[in-house]
């Protein structure tokens, strides 16, 4: 069945889910490790791989990069003997 996410709405889906039934009802009879994603968490800040960038409205995380495009951040102010 293929879906188009830009014709799922709040009245189509209720429709859809009449039709063709709930996808995720079973959803809790099947947990997943989040092990694996938490090794590659790991493995990229082993690597010294950065987190992403959060979303401006979440208080700034440690080790998060400038939230601000690199032409308009600040310029460090050249020293005095260079």
């Amino acid at each position: 069945d293929t879906v188009r996410p830009d014709l799922l709405t709040i009245e189509t889906v209720p429709g859809r889910i009449a039709a063709s039934g709930d996808p995720w009802a079973d959803m809790d009879d099947h947990p997943q490790s989040l092990e694996p994603f938490l090794e590659l968490v790991r493995r990229d800040q082993e690597a010294g791989l950065p987190d992403a960038p959060w979303p401006p409205v979440y208080p700034k995380m440690a080790g998060e990069p400038p939230r601000v495009a690199p032409s308009r951040a600040r310029k460090p102010k050249p020293s005095p003997s260079g």
